[in-house]
């Protein structure tokens, strides 16, 4: 009977070779366990960026539907002018401006706020957006000269910036508006 159990290796000749191999797979595993979380913190921060870029283009959209809103609303043609701040600018008066590239001090001179300003009435955003509104012209609906203001319609130009969460997320969107009056 106790030759049987000699043919078991004693503990004096063990050299770790299972040591060493469960040393090396939790290396690996390691190793994988950092790409990954590195890879889930990648894609977390673009849904972040992509969320952020989707406030600033919902903002800007309310600001130009504010603006079309506040045309839509007007019983008589706005008088454009041309020093801010203004509702209604005259025609051509930004031509040869980049709207897009103009900082957040002229869209402050120049644009009218969302809403009532100086209130903040959308929270997710860093501040609320802004809009020009420029008169491109108008155009009769008759090509008959008569007597009086020949009836017609006046064509708007509408310029918002919406700002998302925070200032690297900018969105310039523009619209064209027709309103007969």
């Amino acid at each position: 009977m106790t030759a049987s159990f000699r043919s078991c290796q004693s503990p004096k000749r063990q050299r770790g070779a299972i040591l060493v191999v469960s040393l090396i797979l939790l290396l690996v595993m390691t190793v994988l366990a950092l790409a990954v979380s590195q890879s889930s913190r990648m894609q977390e921060r673009m849904t972040g960026n992509v969320r952020d870029s989707d406030l600033s283009f919902q903002a800007a959209e309310a600001s130009l539907r504010d603006a079309e809103d506040f045309l839509w609303r007007q019983t008589n043609q706005p008088i454009p002018c041309s020093t801010a701040p203004c509702s209604v600018y005259q025609k051509d008066w930004f031509n040869g401006i980049d709207l897009r590239t103009q900082t957040q001090s002229w869209w402050n001179d120049k644009g009218k706020e969302y809403g009532v300003a100086g209130t903040k009435e959308l929270t997710e955003v860093k501040r609320d957006p802004q809009v020009v509104i420029e008169e491109l012209g108008f155009t009769p609906f008759s090509l008959t000269v008569g007597r009086g203001v020949p009836a017609g319609r006046t064509f708007y130009r509408n310029t918002a910036r919406g700002v998302g969460g925070t200032d690297s997320a900018q969105t310039v969107l523009e619209s064209t508006f027709t309103r007969p009056y």
